[in-house]
């Protein structure tokens, strides 16, 4: 549907009688700055023709949104687009700046929206639109965010910044390997929805627990799925196991454990008691660690006392062949 300018005057069933000016008939009034108000216009029946490929030629930066994001199928992927557009007014900032003003319906809802238009010499581009970027906070773990279930955004150690056009997308935590999650009970965490451009109530009202919301931004502290956790806790106890039946000399002893049990002779395995401080998980690279710190108490095999040795286990969880978490210890 073409959107509509307010304000236009639309064909009457009615004729009027008027009288005829000397020059003939009176012209109606150009709205003023037009041309800012058709370009606005013809961003938004891109929008709702999905012919979102043409929209670049608009811009005044045609690098401000990337191809991915102007591609027809990924906005046609979108969970709501604006319809029913219609420009209300255009108001000039400064010298060639107008700011139009757009009312709009997505999702059922009513929104209203400014769009920049810098207009030189007579050619208009669009400039941006307020609140236009979704900020991502650094995740510090493996994955990221993917919106409409393509495309990825968010970053290990970096604040990311997405720009969207106006639409209504969903955003949904995804680890390559399937370990972690944002659910802050560990269980599967499930796709919401952010509209664009961003606004802070909506936002804060649209994210789920796990994911607090600022302003114009989002951010989320992943960790590993419960049952990936449970799995990691078990293989680490085998590591303790082994390293037991070794008498603290076997390849999964932690280093540091083995240079004190080998100092004054042979270690009585039925005296080794392992203390453990909350195994736990950390993301500082691309892939999962998981480790745990231990006090260990242990005697040789003439009832000598051993001193209360430090040992520490750190590994990184790894997919076998099947995708199951398996814990490799680094040395």
């Amino acid at each position: 549907m073409r959107l509509r300018f307010s304000g236009l005057l639309q064909a009457a069933a009615v004729v009027i009688t008027v009288p005829l000016l000397a020059s003939g008939c009176a012209a109606a009034e150009p709205l003023e700055h037009a041309p800012a108000r058709t370009i606005v216009a013809d961003f938004f029946d891109l929008l709702e023709s999905g012919e979102t490929g043409r929209i670049a030629a608009l811009l005044s930066d045609d690098s401000a949104l990337s191809s991915d994001v102007l591609d027809s199928d990924f906005y046609a992927a979108a969970v709501a687009t604006p319809t029913d557009a219609e420009v209300v007014d255009a108001i000039e900032t400064e010298p060639g700046v107008v700011v139009v003003v757009v009312d709009y319906s997505i999702d059922g809802e009513n929104r209203s929206m400014k769009v920049e238009v810098h207009d030189a010499e007579g050619a208009p581009t669009i400039d941006g639109w307020i609140f236009q970027t979704l900020s991502v906070d650094p995740l510090r773990a493996p994955g990221s965010f993917e919106v409409n279930g393509s495309l990825p955004v968010g970053a290990l150690e970096e604040t990311t910044r997405f720009v969207a056009l106006p639409g209504v997308y969903s955003l949904e935590y995804v680890d390559p390997q399937g370990f972690g999650t944002i659910d802050p009970d560990g269980g599967s965490a499930e796709a919401f929805e952010v509209e664009f451009p961003v606004e802070g109530d909506q936002l804060a009202d649209a994210v789920p627990a796990g994911v607090e919301a600022g302003n114009s931004g989002i951010g989320a502290e992943p960790r590993l799925l419960d049952s990936v956790a449970d799995n990691a806790e078990a293989q680490l106890d085998a590591f303790v196991a082994e390293c037991t039946a070794s008498a603290l000399a076997g390849p999964t002893c932690p280093p540091e454990l083995v240079s004190a049990a080998s100092r004054g002779g042979a270690v009585d395995i039925g005296s080794i008691d392992w203390t453990d401080k909350s195994p736990e998980h950390s993301a500082p690279t691309e892939e999962w660690g998981y480790g745990a710190d231990y006090t260990v108490r242990f005697m040789s095999i003439d009832g000598t006392v051993r001193p209360t040795a430090s040992a520490r286990f750190d590994a990184v969880i790894l997919g076998d062949a099947r995708g199951n978490p398996v814990l490799d210890l680094v040395d």
